[in-house]
């Protein structure tokens, strides 16, 4: 649990000393038991030839306290920690000054973990404990003013350092949140221009395209009535599909520009409808954003439209799973039968399959074909669904 303290939670493994300028925990953590050494060897060496058994299970006290703030103590356990390592140097302090040492360091670990207020409170635990100590063993005031300059540096130490890591997290918490500004900025005048760029598409595209039906539902009652040859008619019909087909397909675009998408298993519906092949949906749909749909769509109607012209006749299968984390589509047509018209030569959609692959991957998916083992073709796209942010 972290405690919250007048000017914030306290950080996790503070450090002591100069180990608290260190950002690496482990590195921090080696510095302490480093300095923690150092710090026991000069206070025994010190020490009186009997210093007695309260200062040497103070000394070992101070030295775990130290040794808990180096390696795993976060929260209350630093609390803890801290007051140990405080109340032990300044019982070690009463026999000799290098015990300070631990009072000192547990100041500017308070300092450093702590608001003030919490800091204040367990710095001066030093000077207490050694003032109580100091009167028991009848040396009273002995060192208690070294006892408290040590712990206010300490503390003063301690505090100024966490105020410097206060302001470089505050300066970075702005830039952050001044970075995400000017994203959302920009994000907002992408959809403006999307906006604008769809409206333009469809008054050019759609109207144009609109007219042109028109005119060609005219002409088609125009030559019926003056009885033109079947062949004329068929093409006058085809060229009607192709206009419908167009004009579908600038809907879409300006769908997937506003990203407001039709669902992909209606507009794969209409398009194996179109061109005979057999669709099979499985899995629980989830959605998709309108840039994967229309990828999907567009591998679709480029593989449908391919097998057409180079396996005129042979049946083709498409097949929309929704696995747990993508979509993934599989378009594959059979090897023509021998005696089937050979490779048509009409134009498709203009799509072709190196834009195939662009359109997946700007939706961070993947698309692979090839030939297939009966002889036939198979194009395969996985496209993952959109996530979220939390």
């Amino acid at each position: 649990m972290t405690l919250i303290s007048r000017f914030g939670p306290a950080p996790e493994q503070p450090g002591i000393g100069v180990s608290a300028l260190l950002p690496d925990p482990r590195a921090r953590s080696a510095v302490s038991l480093i300095g923690l050494a150092i710090s026991l060897w000069i206070t025994v060496d010190s020490l009186p030839a009997h210093p007695g058994a309260a200062a040497l299970i103070a000394l070992a006290a101070a030295g775990a306290g130290w040794l808990a703030l180096a390696t795993v103590a976060t929260g209350r356990t630093a609390l803890a920690a801290i007051a140990v390592t405080a109340a032990g140097g300044a019982v070690v302090g009463v026999a000799d000054a290098k015990g300070l040492i631990f009072t000192g360091v547990a100041a500017g670990s308070a300092g450093v973990a702590f608001g003030i207020t919490t800091a204040l409170a367990l710095a001066a635990i030093g000077p207490a404990v050694f003032a109580l100590t100091a009167l028991a063993q009848h040396q009273f005031p002995g060192q208690l003013f070294a006892v408290c300059t040590a712990a206010l540096i300490g503390l003063v130490g301690g505090a100024s350092r966490r105020e410097i890591t206060q302001r470089a997290a505050h300066s970075a918490e702005v830039a952050y949140q001044t970075r995400r500004a000017a994203l959302a900025g920009q994000e907002a005048e992408l959809a403006a221009e999307r906006n604008r760029l769809a409206r333009d598409l469809h008054d050019v595209l759609a109207h144009t395209l609109g007219a042109l039906s028109i005119q060609l539902t005219v002409i088609d009652t125009l030559a019926r009535k003056a009885d033109v040859p079947d062949p004329l008619l068929t093409q006058i019909g085809r060229g009607t599909e192709l206009v419908g087909s167009g004009l579908e397909e600038a809907r879409q675009a300006v769908r997937a520009l506003r990203e407001d998408n039709t669902p992909l298993p209606a507009q794969l519906e209409r398009l194996c409808t179109l061109h005979r092949a057999d669709l099979k949906i499985t899995g629980e749909v989830r959605g998709l954003g309108a840039q994967a749909t229309l990828a999907l769509y567009r591998v679709a109607q480029e593989a449908l439209t391919n097998a057409a012209k180079h396996a005129p006749g042979a049946p083709v299968t498409v097949r929309l799973v929704h696995g747990p984390e993508e979509a993934a589509l599989t378009v594959h047509n059979a090897a023509p039968d021998p005696g089937a018209p050979g490779p048509l030569h009409t134009s498709g959609g203009g799509f072709g399959l190196a834009g195939m692959r662009e359109r997946v991957l700007q939706a961070d998916g993947q698309c692979s074909t090839g030939p297939s083992e009966d002889g036939g073709w198979t194009v395969t796209a996985r496209i993952p669904y959109r996530r979220r942010l939390r």
